[in-house]
């Protein structure tokens, strides 16, 4: 499920990086003109992609909590009978220190097993962090990037009709001076 997401994303960063490529290029600035429209979808889309991996991370934790209760319960009914075994057989000094032993052992072994569970749940639910974060990171540094780049756009352009307008101005006012 993880790989689909991550193709999902893949292929919306994929879009948003062809919808780049494909734009209208202004050949004074270098710069593209993009549709704003589509590119504020899959940005959407994207962002609408994470939140799941995010919530999976937390579903990841609380089913290692219950698995870790799970075992510590089940550590529980086992040493529960141990000791029941045990007092049936505490006349036997030999039978009652291998149920002791035995105990012990289940115990330790259950402990193990559920320390182990835990740290492979929690470096899972890390590695899904660390990997959400980049992809976070990078996109918004391609966001970034991209509006940097329409800021720029915008300004040539703005500039390019305060230019034409003042241009406008000059010869308006050449041809008062000649109707005069």
């Amino acid at each position: 499920m993880e790989d689909a997401r991550c193709g999902e994303i893949s292929i919306l960063l994929d879009q948003l990086e062809d919808l780049i490529e494909e734009g209208k290029p202004n050949f004074l600035s270098g710069k593209v003109a993009v549709n704003k429209d589509e590119m504020i979808g899959i940005i959407s889309d994207i962002r609408l992609k994470l939140p799941t991996e995010v919530q999976h991370s937390v579903w990841i934790v609380e089913e290692r909590t219950k698995i870790i209760e799970e075992a510590k319960n089940e550590a529980r009914v086992i040493l529960e009978e141990a000791r029941e075994q045990m007092q049936m057989m505490i006349e036997r000094d030999q039978i009652t220190e291998y149920a002791k032993e035995r105990a012990e052992n289940i115990i330790a072994t259950a402990k193990e097993d559920a320390k182990q569970m835990h740290m492979g749940a929690v470096d899972y639910a890390q590695d899904t962090c660390k990997d959400v974060e980049e992809r976070l990171k990078f996109t918004l540094d391609s966001i970034h990037h991209e509006v940097q780049d329409f800021e720029g756009y915008i300004t040539d352009l703005l500039r390019e009709v305060y230019d034409n307008r003042q241009e406008l101005k000059e010869m308006s006012a050449q041809l008062e001076q000649r109707e005069e």
